[in-house]
Parts: structure tokens; C-alpha cells; sequence
């Protein structure tokens, strides 16, 4: 390529492919912080912790009724319409709705019949039942719509789950921003209850959407097909195994969730601080932290695939190089961004969000982001290799050590919710090690530590170190946070992208090489 002229993005390529998925998650996450700055606003941060606790069970009771269902009813309408056996595709659509009714109906009827038990007895706080009601009927439109997005994915029509996403997240901030502005009660469990209340509406936006869609995509296809035993059987070896796992994965959250404010208030606090405290992080600084995680994640899915097929036809020699290459892509991306957000979060949720964050609070949450960045590349990676079992074994083992810690260290006066944040970096580099270690001995890629976790940390340190100084220099002249925040930003992606050239890397070159491209960034080390 002669110098001077632009680099073009082509197919295939791992730009060109993150490129499109960035594209829709991007738009999907700004929707996202915008509901976000709507709860915040309105809810505050002890109605975002009641909020958490009811979405803590509400995810227990999805993953348990809908993780499986879903996964394997994608999976065989992709395996049946490939092999043009529509009937199959039908059957496999009527058994899905048939199992996630019968575990719906099943867990909404325990939960209305013993609400007031399971809200004050396993979330700790009698005001969540007032938002049951609508949870288990957000859980019943939610199966309707992702049963029918599931058949869309195995059916390579992923552009009709796009639409209906976007489509829900705008009716979801019109419906819920408008039931907490016109909330005068004052109490929370009130809150918590409006905030799926309109939960509900942008579902049954979503469901009847994807219903139409359904209805007018499959006209001609005969989808009227019986319901055989290797049907069954074979959703059921896919559907029960998945679902098992994230039903212990969300329990374990969820009772991290619930723990968090007792042992707060062993510690000296009183519930509703301790409650604040809850919301605060989950509703307000990880998701602030977690806004680069749209470009993170799509890097990693456009990976994967390549991942798959090569480990599937036997070639061993691009199993290693994309495997390195996904390693250093996400810490390049990933730790830079999370460099940048950190000395800018709290004038940053102070403005959306009007909540004060002290420096060290933000530190020690970017640090568990970071972390958070390289075990979802890991996870994906042991996926994509059909090591899944390890995934499972490592991600279940880091959140069981996470609650243990929880427990011990939030109790602590001296330490508190810094207990908790700190517990989170440390179960999070402990998973990816481990996970690590599996991907190098089922694989045998070079590890090189200088150059897949080397570089993105001086980017990083180099990124914060200029921000911090920069943004105080501009806050100084300028009086406007945002305005010194827009100009930090703008000045960072020039340092940061000196900082790679000096070590070699044009990221849009590195990324635009084809898949198939065994080459390694050269270093410049002074």
C-alpha cells in the first residue's frame, strides 16, 4: 500500500465485520444510557437499589425459564432449515413455547402465591413485592419475544432482531420516563413497580412486532410440522444443560445483589445508604465504565466465528494467531477507552446523573472493567472451541469466591463497598488467568506477554495520565465540565494513537488484514 492513501476496510476482515456489529451495538448502548440517565433521574439511587433487587430474581426466573429454551431453538432451526426440513423448524418453534410456558406459568405462580415471603425473606425488603405482578408478566412477553428472535437467528434473519431492539429500547425510555415523572408517591417499592410497568409496554411493542414479522416472513413456509421424540430429545441434551448453568450463574449474582446491602449495614451503614449504594453501581457507574464495551464486544464476535471454523477444519497454526490476536484487540480497545473514562467519571456521572463518585471508588470499578473485558474474550474464546464446560467451571468457581469475599470484606467498616469493588478485580483476574491457562495448553499460543498485555497497559497509564492533566486544564480555563470533557476526549485519540504508532501499530491496518493473516505488529521499543 503506497503511502498517503487511505486504508480501505474489506469483507472478511476483522474491522469490516466489527464494523457492522459496533454499528448496532453502539446505537443499542446509547439508547441503553439514555434509559439509564432517565432512572437515575427520576428513581434515584435507593429506588435504582429496590429496582435491582427485583431485577436480581427476575433474572434468576429468566435464565431458569428462557437461557436454554432460547439457545436451543436456535440452534435446530438453523440445523433444520439448512438441511430444508421446514416441518422441523415448525415443531421445534411449538415445542420451545410449549416448555417456556409450562415454566413460566409454573414460577408465576409461586412467586404471586408466596410474593410477600420471597420479597422479604430471600431480597430482604417487603416493597419488592409491589412490582411482582408486572416482573412475571414482563417474564411471559419476554419468552414470546425472544423464542421468536431465536428462530430469526437460526433462521439467518438477524436483521429483524435488530429492528425490534431498537424499536423496545425507545418505546421502554418513552414508557418508563413517563411513569416516573408523573410518580408522586414516594415510595420505592411504588418505583420498582412502575419501572416494569413500562417494561411491559415496550414488550408487548416487541412481541406483537416480531409476531407480525413471524407471521409475514414464513407465508409460504410450511411450518405445520409434528412433534417427534428425537425432536425432544435432542432440545432437550441443548436446552437443560444451558440452562442449569446460567440458572447457577444468575443465582449466584443475584444473591451478590442481595447480600450487598446486609453486609453494608454490618458495617456501619443504614439500609437506605446501603441501598443507594447498590444502585449506584449497577445503575450508574458500571454502566458509564461499561460504554466501551459495545466496541469491545463486537470485536469479539466478529473473532469468534473465525475461531470456530478454524478449529473445526483442523488448522491449528490460525487457531493460535487469532487467539493472540483477539487478546491483544481487546486490550488495546478495551484498556485505553477504560484509561480515558476513569479521571472523567465522576464529573461525568455528577452530570448525567447528579451523584457524586470519589477518584478511588472509579479507579478500583475501571480496573474491575478491564478486567471484565479480557473474561468475556476468554469466555468466548473457550466457547468457540468447544470448551465450554471450562467456561462454566471458571466463571462459576470466580463468582462463588467473589461472594465469599463479599461477605467477609464489605463487613468491614474500613473497607465497605470498596470491599466489593475490590472482590470484583480480584475474582475477575483469577477467572481470566485460569481461563488463560486452559486457552494456551488447548492451543499453544505465544503468550508474549510484552506485547499482548505490555502495550495496551502503557496506553493505557499514558491515556489517563493525559487525561487527568489535560481535562484539569481545560476544566480551569473553560468552567464547563462538558466542554473540558469533549476536549480531553478529542485530545486523547491523538496521544492515543502516537502512542501506537510509536510502537509500531496502525490499529486500522492491524485490524484490516484478513482473518487468514498470521502477522504480528511490529515493536518499537525505545
Amino acid at each position: 500500500m503506497k503511502r498517503g492513501r487511505a486504508v480501505r476496510i474489506k469483507r472478511k476482515t476483522i474491522a469490516y465485520a466489527a464494523g457492522v456489529l459496533a454499528c448496532g451495538n453502539l446505537a443499542l448502548q446509547a439508547l441503553g444510557f439514555v434509559y439509564r440517565i432517565i432512572l437515575s433521574r427520576y428513581a434515584g439511587a435507593e429506588g435504582l437499589g429496590v429496582y435491582r433487587l427485583v431485577n436480581s430474581a427476575y433474572l434468576v426466573l429468566h435464565a431458569g425459564c428462557l437461557s436454554g429454551v432460547t439457545m436451543a431453538c436456535s440452534r435446530l432451526s438453523a440445523v433444520y432449515e439448512a438441511r430444508g426440513e421446514h416441518q422441523r423448524v415448525g415443531a421445534v418453534l411449538r415445542l420451545a413455547f410449549s416448555i417456556f410456558l409450562t415454566l413460566c406459568i409454573s414460577c408465576a405462580a409461586a412467586v404471586l402465591l408466596f410474593g410477600d415471603e420471597i420479597a422479604a425473606g430471600l431480597l430482604g425488603d417487603a416493597r419488592c413485592a409491589r412490582a411482582f405482578p408486572f416482573m412475571v408478566l414482563c417474564l411471559l412477553l419476554t419468552g414470546v419475544e425472544n423464542i421468536f428472535k431465536a428462530l430469526f437467528i437460526g433462521l439467518e434473519q438477524m436483521q429483524y432482531t435488530a429492528y425490534s431492539e431498537v424499536g423496545e429500547q425507545l418505546v421502554r425510555i418513552f414508557s418508563v420516563g413517563w411513569l416516573l415523572r408523573h410518580d408522586q408517591s414516594g415510595d420505592y417499592g411504588v418505583t420498582a413497580m412502575l419501572i416494569f410497568a413500562g417494561m411491559v409496554i415496550s414488550e408487548i411493542f416487541s412481541a406483537l412486532f416480531l409476531t407480525g414479522l413471524f407471521r409475514r416472513s414464513t407465508r409460504h413456509h410450511p411450518f405445520g410440522g409434528r412433534v417427534d421424540t428425537a425432536t425432544v430429545r435432542r432440545f432437550l441434551g441443548i436446552a437443560v444443560p444451558l440452562s442449569a448453568a446460567s440458572l447457577i450463574g444468575n443465582a449466584i449474582g443475584s444473591a451478590g445483589a442481595v447480600l450487598l446491602p446486609q453486609r453494608l449495614m454490618a458495617a456501619g451503614m443504614r439500609y437506605d445508604q446501603a441501598l443507594a449504594a447498590l444502585g449506584v453501581i449497577s445503575g450508574m457507574a458500571m454502566p458509564l465504565l461499561l460504554l466501551p464495551s459495545a466496541l469491545v464486544s463486537s470485536v469479539c464476535t466478529a473473532l469468534l466465528p473465525a475461531v470456530t471454523a478454524a478449529q473445526a477444519t483442523g488448522q491449528q497454526t490460525r487457531v493460535r494467531a487469532l487467539v493472540g490476536r483477539a487478546v491483544m484487540t481487546v486490550g488495546l480497545i478495551g484498556l485505553p477507552a477504560t484509561a480515558v473514562l476513569i479521571p472523567l467519571a465522576p464529573s461525568l456521572c455528577m452530570l448525567f446523573f447528579n451523584q457524586p463518585l470519589t477518584q478511588e471508588y472509579v479507579f478500583l470499578l475501571g480496573a474491575a472493567v478491564a478486567v471484565c473485558y479480557y473474561q468475556m474474550l476468554s469466555n468466548g474464546l473457550l466457547n468457540a472451541l468447544g470448551l465450554q464446560k471450562w467456561s462454566v467451571v471458571t466463571g462459576t468457581g470466580a463468582e462463588l469466591l467473589q461472594l465469599a469475599l463479599l461477605y467477609d470484606w464489605c463487613a468491614r467498616p474500613m473497607w465497605g463497598i470498596y470491599g466489593y469493588l475490590l472482590a470484583m478485580l480480584l475474582t475477575g483476574a483469577a477467572a481470566f488467568a485460569v481461563d488463560l491457562c486452559i486457552l494456551y495448553r488447548h492451543t499453544g499460543f505465544s503468550l508474549h506477554p510484552l506485547r499482548r498485555f505490555g502495550v495496551p497497559v502503557v496506553c493505557a497509564i499514558t491515556l489517563y495520565a493525559w487525561t487527568r492533566w489535560f481535562y484539569t486544564i481545560l476544566l480551569y480555563r473553560w468552567g464547563s465540565a462538558p466542554g473540558a470533557a469533549f476536549g480531553a476526549l478529542c485530545g486523547a485519540v491523538g496521544i492515543y494513537v502516537l502512542v501506537l504508532r510509536l510502537f509500531g501499530i496502525r490499529l486500522v491496518r492491524y485490524l484490516t488484514r484478513r482473518m487468514e493473516s498470521h502477522s504480528k505488529p511490529r515493536l518499537c521499543i525505545w
